[in-house]
């Protein structure tokens, strides 16, 4: 078996397999709010830090996986973990930098930016979806697939969100319009 290996499920998650000692560990490394962030799936890691430091630690000196990160354009500086470990593994610059981050994005953009800059995502993922149903309605897929229907439905919940998402502009702000967080 190979020490790395993983598989891109879409554009915002990856699993991932990392052989340590004589045991594989699976990992997720998944895309969310701007941020890519590696998450371990074995309970071993969840309840043990140590074991998940250690393991983590020696990921992340792994080749195979500075390759795959840059062939995804991950910067592994900017890598996040979803538990918490010692800044030797995560760096300090990333403990220092999260609150840093958060407040200036804060006070940068208004409530309607950020709803526009969420409408705007929620906008190419039904672009994104869209076109998957016309390639799928081209190459002979239709209501009769199951597949094709659960296409629809995320589509059906993207414009649903995407209504909502409106309906939260309708509302007064309080004030000045363009108002920080």
């Amino acid at each position: 078996m190979l020490e790395f290996s993983f598989e891109i499920i879409d554009e915002s998650k990856i699993n991932i397999v990392y052989q340590y000692g004589s045991s594989s560990f699976n990992f997720n490394l998944f895309f969310n709010y701007g941020v890519w962030t590696l998450h371990p799936f074995e309970g071993i890691l969840l309840q043990n830090k140590e074991m998940c430091r250690l393991i983590v630690a020696e990921l992340f000196k792994n080749k195979d996986f500075h390759v795959m990160l840059a062939r995804e354009n991950i910067l592994l500086s900017a890598l996040r973990t979803s538990i918490d470990l010692n800044p030797e593994i995560r760096g300090e610059r990333y403990q220092e930098q999260e609150p840093d981050e958060l407040s200036e994005f804060a006070e940068t953009h208004s409530f309607e930016e950020v709803l526009q800059i969420e409408q705007d995502f929620i906008r190419e993922r039904m672009d994104f979806f869209q076109n998957i149903i016309q390639k799928m309605y081209m190459e002979g897929f239709g209501p009769e697939d199951s597949d094709f229907n659960k296409v629809q439905a995320i589509l059906r919940i993207y414009k649903d969100a995407l209504d909502q998402l409106g309906d939260l502009s309708d509302f007064p702000l309080r004030g000045d319009e363009r108002r920080r967080w």
